[in-house]
């Protein structure tokens, strides 16, 4: 019997009491699921504390046998009880020698050069978390697998593979009728990119000297300051029109069209439907639907359950890239196959784009609420299946996921992570959707809870809604769920860069509301050298209710 079994073992023996304390002495078998739920929150010594190690912002802490094991030796000294391993990121790259997807040393992407060749991170973390009793779950960024600006992973690679983009767009037009998408109104600049920085948002041009900077007013170029040759300068924006401010490519198409005096034009705009790739995305998703992307992440989660002896695989990103996607011929003819009738306007029958200023709005036709549930179904099903996939292979290994906690907005990414007993009164949603919630399938799910304040007292000055904040996104959190699963509160660290009494309030809360904690993540802690903080604020070890066979079971019910 190996280690993980044997521990599963020891604590059957001890599940009875365990599932006693945590309903205030009254036998679980004698008591619901959700009611032995709801009163583990109360159970101060049975909390999950989780501790995530992103692959692509941990590379220099994680490559070396050396630097895992004192990283790891950190974690169990801080009293995490559970570590989520990132072994695939979001451009497809792995951590380990896979038959499926390249690994990390391979890419040319910037800073991947720093993982070791042929190096196995898995094994590494794992020898070194069994010293300490500590499990370690797997995460896999499923959908996504691909890099847009670096054009490398198996969804480059794969085409077919991809979401297809219904891509709205405003274009910068000159007076000779040369055009270029708009890549935003007010936002970082990113590679190749061209925003639009006007005077409501900024009085200078916050973008960095590697680009150039066209200044307009009254629609005409009244100056072009190129910081690549002058270095850098602020750039005022005119009061009376705006910043054109591009890189890469973008500058390139600025410099060769642009002259001082010239006419421009920003309110046209541009519908067409394209694969990811040929987007100003970031990451290349794909669609969730396709046969040969779902054998894919199969492929992947069979390969690490064979390889490895784990706790639990994590699925991260297993969604739709957001409310654009996916519209290709395959979508639409799986979605009118689910209607039965054909989508005579696509996609504007969908939903259409207008732009009120320089903001999208996606107004809603007549086949919206239904395609909002298709979409959810797909991602349901897949979680449904993928759940199958993981027990037939070992029942022992935990599956579960990380979403976002802002429930009444997370449909735009065609995900419902509730239970299906939890009816939201959305707008969007039809009568029915409570039927796409995956909760149930899940031995624990982690939402994010990723605000800056704490409290609804906060968010309500403020003017925002209550689960704007840590304590209304956890009481969202456990509504939404139901007790169908154990919910855990996820904490971006971020957002508490020099707040760390802040950062405690947002432990504490987290943990008085819901069954554990996942914080995201260790780069951070790194970082903000908050290893100290986090031995004070978790001084004492607690069991992780996914841990309890006995709680497992109730799951069951």
């Amino acid at each position: 019997m190996n280690q993980k079994k044997f521990k599963k073992f020891f604590w059957v023996l001890l599940a009875t009491m365990l599932v006693l304390l945590s309903v205030n002495t009254v036998h679980a078998e004698n008591q619901s699921r959700e009611k032995v739920l709801e009163n583990l929150v109360g159970n101060k010594n049975m909390k999950a504390r989780i501790l995530w190690y992103d692959l692509s912002a941990n590379i220099e802490n994680l490559n070396s046998k050396e630097k895992v094991a004192d990283i790891v030796g950190k974690t169990a000294k801080a009293n995490f009880n559970t570590i989520v391993l990132d072994v695939k990121n979001s451009t497809g790259f792995v951590a380990y020698p896979s038959e499926y997807s390249p690994h990390l040393s391979t890419s040319t992407i910037p800073g991947y050069d720093k993982f070791p060749e042929g190096y196995d991170l898995i094994e590494t973390v794992l020898q070194e978390a069994k010293k300490y009793d500590m499990e370690v779950h797997l995460n896999i960024n499923t959908f996504s697998a691909g890099s847009v600006p670096y054009h490398q992973g198996p969804s480059i690679d794969h085409p077919e593979w991809q979401t297809v983009v219904y891509d709205v767009n405003r274009i910068l037009a000159d007076e000779d009728g040369n055009i270029n998408r708009i890549d935003g109104f007010d936002r970082e600049r990113r590679t190749n990119q061209l925003i639009i920085y006007t005077p409501e948002a900024n009085e200078v041009s916050p973008a960095n000297r590697w680009g150039l900077d066209v200044k307009v007013e009254d629609g005409i170029v009244v100056d072009i300051i190129d910081q690549v040759i002058v270095g850098d300068q602020e750039v005022v924006v005119p009061e009376d029109g705006y910043v054109v401010s591009a890189h890469g490519t973008a500058r390139q198409w600025v410099l060769e069209n642009f002259d001082i005096g010239e006419s421009l034009d920003i309110t046209q705009t541009e519908t067409d439907l394209k694969p990811v790739e040929e987007t100003n995305a970031t990451a290349a998703f794909m669609n969730p639907i396709n046969p040969e992307v779902k054998d894919y992440n199969w492929n992947v989660i069979t390969e690490l359950l064979t390889n490895y002896d784990i706790d639990g695989i994590t699925l991260d990103r297993a969604r739709y890239n957001n409310i654009y996607t996916d519209f290709s011929d395959l979508s639409r003819e799986k979605f009118e196959a689910e209607i039965g009738q054909q989508v005579e306007n696509w996609p504007e029958d969908i939903f259409t784009v207008e732009y009120n200023g320089n903001q999208k709005v996606n107004v809603p036709g007549p086949h919206y609420q239904e395609w909002i549930k298709w979409r959810a179904e797909n991602i349901h099903d897949f979680f449904e299946e993928t759940k199958d996939l993981v027990k037939s292979k070992d029942q022992d290994v935990l599956f579960n996921t990380y979403v976002g906690s802002w429930h009444p907005l997370y449909y735009s990414e065609g995900v419902n992570w509730g239970s299906k007993k939890y009816t939201p009164e959305y707008d969007w949603a039809a009568p029915d959707y409570n039927e796409t919630g995956y909760a149930g399938h899940l031995d624990f799910l982690m939402t994010g809870l990723y605000y800056g304040d704490v409290t609804i007292e906060e968010s309500d000055a403020k003017g925002l809604p209550y689960w704007y904040s840590v304590e209304g996104a956890a009481d969202l959190s456990m509504e939404v769920t139901q007790y169908d699963t154990f919910t855990y509160g996820s904490l971006f660290l971020l957002q508490y860069e020099n707040r760390p009494e802040a950062f405690k309030k947002a432990i504490e809360m987290t943990e008085d509301k819901m069954h554990g904690i996942m914080l995201f993540d260790l780069v951070y802690i790194e970082m903000y050298d908050w290893w100290p903080l986090l031995e004070e604020v978790f001084d004492e070890q607690t069991k992780a209710p996914h841990t309890v066979p006995g709680l497992l079971k109730k799951l069951e019910d």
